[in-house]
């Protein structure tokens, strides 16, 4: 609980500031969520590139013909094109969870520089707090001494 009545002015500044700073954070965990997928479909088309080479270089029991193998090649040269398609796709999203990152980053550090102020004026408070109880402290003490002294 805040005491400096500066820093209860501050806790709405606070409370925008955590709520921006959970805004980025699940910004930035979306778009790696995305990126993970993205990065998945890429795998997956590189499989069937690499699986339709093997398929045309290692024969099997199937019989290839010319028609087979053009039709084969083309099949690589689409999965080829969508896999530049994804690349771009990929870089794209990269930027945008750097982006997220360094967003969430900087809520993150302005949290924590009014978290810091908020302490250093609630120790400030107290610090007065304190040095007022002792005053009133001495001067109870004084007036004690001087009413024993006069009496």
């Amino acid at each position: 609980m805040n005491r400096h009545p500066r820093a209860k002015r501050l806790k709405l500044v606070v409370d925008l500031a955590e709520k921006a700073e959970q805004q980025a954070l699940a910004e930035w965990g979306r778009l790696q969520q995305q990126l993970q997928q993205e990065e998945d479909k890429k795998q997956q088309l590189d499989s069937y590139v690499a699986e339709y080479q093997r398929a045309i270089a290692l024969p099997s029991e199937r019989k290839l013909n010319g028609g087979n193998i053009q039709n084969a090649l083309g099949f690589i040269g689409q999965i080829r094109q969508a896999l530049s398609q994804q690349q771009q796709q990929l870089i794209l999203l990269q930027q945008q969870v750097e982006h997220a990152q360094q967003r969430y980053l900087q809520q993150h550090g302005k949290l924590k520089a009014l978290h810091n102020l908020l302490e250093k004026l609630d120790a400030e408070f107290d610090q007065q707090q304190e040095k007022n109880a002792q005053k009133q402290a001495d001067e109870w003490a004084n007036r004690m001494a001087f009413r024993s002294g006069s009496s």
